[in-house]
């Protein structure tokens, strides 16, 4: 892999990331326990599971830039 496809691998997997962590985070700052287990708005899903959904993606796009850099060393 060349050096710019690299670096246009990690840009893209770092935008992939998006920002949908930090703003749901500050949605549901300040809820309880049980609010955080209503449903949120039309998504069929609770605070915590939409969050539990975005940390998840987080860490997978956190484990392929590792990968990445790890196989392009």
């Amino acid at each position: 892999m060349t050096r710019a496809t690299y670096e246009i691998v990690l840009r893209a997997l770092d935008n992939a990331k998006g920002d949908d962590l930090e703003r749901a985070t500050a949605a549901f700052m300040g809820r309880t326990e049980k609010q955080m287990q209503e449903p949120y708005g039309g998504w069929g899903q609770t605070c915590q599971q939409i969050l539990d959904g975005y940390r998840q993606h987080r860490a997978a796009v956190d484990a392929a830039i590792a990968e990445v850099k790890e196989t392009s060393k």
